[in-house]
């Protein structure tokens, strides 16, 4: 009772700022309106009715509360958006599952000259039901890349990354810590204003903390810009193979095909379509491979300036690779995995959203989470609902 007035008196105070709010400045500028500071505040309740994501459907009230500050830059060839943020939530029942979660970003970015690129680095602490091994985790995850374009010629640019990312488990030794590098290139060549082809070549290297290691190699080819008349983004098509070291449980080699794609349709201009497919190799965080595919259609219809309806789908297959195991988890039953499991899930949500100006914007959120596996604990269905309100200045 106590946390459900303390959010009450939180949201009475951002909808008197909403409300006498003008339209949105900066908190600070500085330089002459080259640097600015925004503060972020938001507040929300939730309720999940499957919090463990497990078939053991434990269910609560989330209350939660968060504040950013950002701040930019743009002046001279390099220009800056930097972040620090803070959230945290409260369970109404089970307090042992309270988190307060930080997290910092940096983007350095060159948007002038021939070469052009931008350098990344972030860091969070993370709190979430993960599917895959069907227990809540607690972890740092850190992100660190290198993007950038050259023009070879008038039709030909030339494109690179370098990527690092770790994902390190707080008071769960039992869950593998995973550390990836990566660099990939690409070759765009200009067939119109409107339409590039792209071909690229992938490298990724992942180690675990059970001196487990794997590599994934991959060769595409697609498309960026206007794929098809109304229909714009990037679709990529190719093979992968990944090469398991270390772990009798994955012997050989796993091949498939690897896609990616991000589209847009704009009805009209209220109405915008947006699609998504992904085909890809990942790990879990019990150190199994697996060999995942989703998709995914999200549509937002914008009634006016203050109004705007949301919904989306999705659908998943994730494919447990290797020899059968079994792990056993401190906090609930043996979660097996290997050639006995396979996963498959649908979803569904929904949202209405109100904006007031950027001084107050709140949202209602719901939606369906359903997952079928081979292995019985991981059978389950996920339903929520949630009430967010934000502020920005």
């Amino acid at each position: 009772m106590h946390d459900w007035q303390e959010l009450r008196r939180a949201i009475a105070v951002l909808l008197a700022i909403g409300i006498a709010g003008a339209p949105v400045r900066a908190l600070v500028t500085l330089n002459d309106g080259h640097e600015h500071i925004f503060v972020n505040g938001t507040l929300g309740v939730s309720r999940d009715s499957n919090i463990f994501a497990n078939s053991d459907n434990t269910g609560d009230f989330v209350y939660s509360t968060g504040v950013s500050i950002e701040y930019t830059r743009r002046v001279g060839w390099i220009g800056v958006n930097a972040s620090v943020a803070g959230n945290a939530s409260q369970y109404g029942k089970l307090k042992e599952e309270n988190f307060s979660n930080p997290s910092y970003s940096m983007e350095l970015t060159k948007q002038s000259g021939r070469t052009t690129g931008s350098f990344t680095l972030s860091g969070a602490r993370e709190s979430r039901a993960d599917s895959a091994i069907n227990v809540r985790s607690s972890s740092w995850n850190y992100n660190a890349g290198l993007n950038f374009k050259y023009p070879v010629v008038e039709r030909v640019t030339l494109s690179g990354a370098l990527g690092y990312s770790a994902r390190k488990y707080i008071e769960q030794t039992q869950l593998a810590n995973l550390t990836t590098y990566s660099s990939s290139t690409d070759l765009f060549y200009l067939l119109s204003n409107e339409r590039d082809l792209v071909g690229g070549y992938r490298y990724r290297y992942s180690e675990s903390s059970r001196s487990t290691s794997t590599t994934d190699q991959s060769i595409n080819g697609g498309m960026s810009g206007r794929i098809i008349r109304g229909i714009n983004g990037s679709v990529r098509v190719g093979y992968q193979i990944r090469t398991p070291h270390g772990d009798p449980t994955k012997p050989g080699r796993f091949r498939g095909l690897t896609a990616s794609a991000a589209t847009s349709y704009a009805v009209n201009r209220k109405i915008t379509i947006n699609g998504s497919v992904s085909k890809d190799f990942s790990t879990t965080a019990t150190d199994a491979s697996v060999d995942t595919t989703t998709a995914s259609i999200e549509s937002g219809y914008t009634y006016n300036r203050h109004w705007t309806i949301s919904g989306g789908v999705g659908w998943g297959d994730s494919r447990f690779l290797g020899h059968q195991g079994r792990i056993v988890l401190a906090s609930g039953p043996p979660v097996v995995f290997g050639k006995s499991r396979h996963d498959n899930y649908a979803n569904w949500n929904a949202g209405l959203s109100y904006s007031l100006n950027e001084h107050f914007k709140a949202a209602v959120t719901c939606g369906n989470f359903i997952n079928w596996s081979t292995v019985p604990f991981a059978d389950f269905v996920r339903n929520s609902w949630g009430l967010n309100f934000s502020s920005r200045w």
